[in-house]
């Protein structure tokens, strides 16, 4: 069996802070939200532990569809929100949507199967739409 990547990810010339704003506002077009954004220096810095790359994570969520989600197995909510990091790697900055297909696939949920081909194609475009 070919398994297909986990993720879709793109390098991008823009500054990551100028990324996280502009994925911000195109996801409210489509009705989604940045739930929180997890800073992986800061966090590490906090605990003491050194980490010389920016490693920003998005949590973003669309409330429907969250709520579709949980109606349908509430296990399911251990895959939500939706995740998009946003980070520099060997002086490139780059974009990384976890794929919500891929996450979804472990449910056996034709529906719900669906309903994450659809978001995750929203997502990439929106990526693709601000790399």
């Amino acid at each position: 069996m070919i398994r297909m990547t986990f993720n879709y990810a793109v390098k991008t010339q823009k500054n990551l802070d100028k990324v996280i704003e502009e994925i911000t506002e195109k996801l409210s077009e489509i009705k989604f939200g940045v739930l929180g954004i997890l800073d992986f220096k800061e966090i590490f810095a906090k605990k003491g532990v050194e980490y010389p790359h920016e490693y920003k994570l998005l949590e973003v969520c669309n409330p429907h569809a969250a709520k579709q989600v949980l109606d349908s197995d509430p296990n399911i909510g251990l895959l939500l929100p939706c995740s998009i990091a946003v980070f520099e790697k060997d002086g490139e900055n780059h974009i990384s949507l976890a794929k919500p297909t891929e996450l979804l696939s472990i449910a056996s949920n034709a529906e719900l199967e669906s309903m994450g081909r659809d978001i995750e194609s929203k997502l990439i475009k929106i990526i693709d739409s601000v790399k």
